[in-house]
């Protein structure tokens, strides 16, 4: 597992998050988003209206390899997951992972 897997997980359990790319919409509207992570196979009118939202309030994205899937089983449920956001990390580091441009 990639240290990005990691701090994802890690991020899911002790901070504050929400799946699916409605919510991202949501979330980056209200302002609340710190980083959005978005699965390879997201589809395109959602990614395209995520990332114009996330360029406008400064949110960096990341394209995570894994499709929705495998992105829903790496954060436990039994769904495909196309879109997490990521509202307070936790314990993680994944948002100095992702600045620091090692994702």
């Amino acid at each position: 597992m990639s240290s990005l897997d990691h701090e994802l997980r890690m991020a899911l359990k002790t901070g504050r998050f929400h799946l699916g790319s409605k919510s991202a919409l949501k979330e980056l509207l209200k302002g609340r988003a710190k980083l959005i992570i978005l699965s390879s196979n997201c589809p395109e009118h959602y990614r395209r209206q995520i990332e114009e939202y996330a360029k406008l309030a400064g949110v960096p994205i990341l394209r995570h390899r894994k499709d929705s899937i495998d992105l829903g089983t790496l954060c436990g449920k039994p769904f495909p997951v196309s879109a997490i956001v990521i509202n307070e990390p936790g314990d993680s580091k994944i948002l100095s992972l992702v600045k620091g441009g090692d994702a």
